[in-house]
């Protein structure tokens, strides 16, 4: 059973929610928006890949979930889908016979999240933004069809420690820096930085071989995720290791370059909105043109997103200052 003290974790912002373990519910099937007919459960394999000594990667129907490793436990960042969990606490427990001690969910979106009930009933003491606790406890748009409603998760599926800017969790040798990039991909995101492994998990604020999602209905926003991914590339250095949310490893560099294909796009629409065109003529522009070819995807979960889709949440949110 974890440990509950609060000596590893410091924050001012912290707030501890301590939640009964029960019998657990599975929480929601994940969102249309964040996968596109992934490969059944029973026939998705986890991969285990080496980052750096005592940091690991599973990857596999098509996310990635940080695991550290050590004399404390293990910290996992993402709980990952609900249908995959046996596989990946089999996964663990091949690299080390700790207990499973923390998940860190990096949003509140199925994906990441659906397997916290059955993770918590290990045992595991679920931390994240305090909006992931917020939207998981009351229905709420599926972003990849917003006519759609997803009920609310059971307590037991809630994070039990949420923070409001960063926090710090001191396990493993590891002062582990969480913080809330503003409104980025969703107002519930966070990264995850381990300065001694010298790693850094993006979440889905950065897909390394897809498109992104900007979440506009959960006050995700163009100008957050610059601004995240700005705040991310002020705490690495150029040997750290990025962890995408989707796709393969990267790198500082890699990660730059997103950025400032963010800051292109943007610039292409907003100066299109300015001239008075509407989204059919921006889209005739192709603001995309030159990122299509490395944001077609590959791997087991190809996101079925287009520069397109995302030149029109680009001029949805950008349309509302720049007009």
């Amino acid at each position: 059973m974890a440990d509950h003290r609060i000596l590893f974790l410091s924050k001012k912002y912290l707030s501890v929610l301590f939640l009964p373990i029960l019998v657990l519910a599975v929480g929601p099937r994940p969102s249309a928006a964040q996968q596109a007919q992934p490969r059944p459960a029973e026939q998705a394999q986890v991969r285990t890949i080496p980052v750096a000594p005592g940091f690991y990667v599973l990857t596999g129907r098509g996310t990635n979930t940080g695991v550290s490793v050590g004399d404390d436990g293990v910290i996992l960042v993402n709980a990952g889908f609900a249908q995959m969990q046996p596989k990946v606490v089999e996964a663990i427990g091949k690299i080390s016979d700790k207990p499973i001690r923390f998940i860190i969910n990096t949003d509140w979106h199925d994906p990441n999240t659906s397997a916290n009930a059955l993770m918590a009933r290990l045992g595991v003491v679920i931390v994240a933004h305090e909006n992931v606790r917020k939207r998981l406890s009351a229905e709420r748009i599926d972003p990849g069809n917003t006519e759609k409603k997803i009920p609310p998760y059971p307590k037991e599926g809630l994070p039990a420690v949420t923070y409001s800017d960063d926090v710090t969790l001191h396990l493993n040798d590891e002062d582990v820096y969480v913080f809330h990039p503003a409104n980025a991909h969703s107002d519930s995101d966070s990264m995850v930085y381990f300065p001694k492994s010298n790693v850094l998990n993006t979440g889905d604020i950065y897909y390394s071989n897809n498109w992104p999602l900007i979440d506009l209905p959960s006050n995700g926003s163009v100008n957050g995720v610059i601004a995240g991914l700005d705040r991310a590339l002020k705490i690495v250095n150029a040997d750290t290791k990025v962890v995408p949310g989707r796709g393969p490893l990267t790198t500082v560099k890699e990660l730059t370059e997103y950025r400032n294909m963010f800051v292109t796009i943007r610039d292409r629409v907003v100066s299109g909105i300015r001239a008075g065109k509407t989204l059919d003529e921006i889209l005739a522009t192709k603001p995309t043109a030159e990122f299509e070819e490395a944001k077609k995807g590959t791997g087991e979960l190809v996101i079925t997103r287009t520069g397109a889709d995302v030149v029109k949440w680009f001029y949805q949110d950008l349309s509302k200052m720049n007009r």
